[in-house]
């Protein structure tokens, strides 16, 4: 049977920092793996002055504007040759350009918030804004992770089976196109101590087989469509973040879903905001069946460029 043609692009934010260059090589490889074509974007902040009295020299910003996108090119297509890669230069707000720019794209990219606590309160706030608006998944790539070879695994971080869909059909079509293992990951802890009586529950095997049959019941179309997929259900007592910052040091990509607020509302929950700023491997967002109605199809894959 021959794939469908792939719709859209990827895009990848660059700045020339260590997290956006290792989000530059994975946004490559991307692109060269669904046959698509890769937009560098490089987004000049608003707040740095152009104009008849400006506090830059309006060249100067547009030089180094271009150098980043150059050094972005040259790694791209050192990465992956024969990928087609066009760069573009905007001025503004990094969140609304990046959300713009991501409207008709298949998958948009971005660097991880650097560990200092200065850059991390400019650079993840950027991070955290573009994976709650953006139509598209959106892939936040750390600088450095754990795994520097595959390691045939694809996590999903399950928060509640039954609005899962979506996630899950993500997990099983990556999986099945890699080859990988998918691990379910399904952690929960009581938040006050207290709450004896559901943690005595919650630690009885029955409760266990409930919600396993639970995760299960939302599988079976999927390993119908994907017989090949090796599937493993972990259910983990513990906080949710931490369960998928620590099994994502041997992980190749971790999928986490945004909830739909409704109504113009962006947010990301906690766990979602810690596991991107914490996760060892590249963390993918994905949004909303809502959100994402209009949006190219996810981890689509062809067998020839046109």
């Amino acid at each position: 049977m021959t794939a469908p043609r792939p719709t859209g692009r990827v895009v990848v934010a660059t700045s020339g920092t260590p997290a956006s260059t290792a989000a530059v090589a994975y946004a490559a490889h991307q692109a060269r793996d669904r046959c698509l074509p890769l937009e560098l974007v490089h987004v000049v902040p608003a707040h740095v002055a152009v104009g008849p009295l400006p506090t830059v020299p309006d060249v100067q910003v547009r030089r180094a504007a271009q150098d980043v996108l150059d050094r972005g090119r040259a790694l791209a297509e050192t990465e992956a040759p024969g990928v087609e890669v066009s760069t573009t230069s905007v001025t503004g707000s990094r969140v609304d350009a990046l959300v713009e720019r991501g409207r008709a794209a298949a998958l948009l990219v971005m660097g991880a918030a650097p560990q200092g606590m200065p850059e991390r309160v400019w650079t993840g706030s950027t991070v955290t804004g573009v994976a709650a608006r953006a139509t598209c998944p959106v892939v936040v790539v750390p600088a450095a992770p754990a795994a520097l070879a595959p390691t045939g695994r694809v996590l999903v971080g399950l928060q509640h089976p039954r609005h899962a869909d979506r996630l899950l059909g993500c997990g099983f079509a990556l999986a099945h196109q890699t080859g990988a293992r998918l691990v379910i990951v399904h952690a929960w802890h009581v938040m006050s101590p207290y709450d004896d009586a559901i943690t005595a529950r919650a630690g009885d095997p029955a409760w266990t087989t409930e919600q396993s049959l639970l995760i299960e019941e939302r599988l079976i179309d999927l390993r119908l469509v994907y017989p090949d997929v090796e599937v493993q259900i972990d259910l983990v007592h513990g906080q949710a973040a931490y369960a998928l910052v620590t099994q994502s040091t041997e992980a190749d990509l971790l999928l986490i879903s945004r909830a739909d607020h409704g109504g113009g509302l962006y947010h990301l929950g906690t766990t979602a905001r810690a596991v991107l700023r914490e996760a060892a491997c590249p963390v993918e967002v994905v949004p909303p069946v809502a959100v994402a109605a209009g949006a190219p199809a996810v981890h689509q894959r062809a067998t020839a460029r046109p």
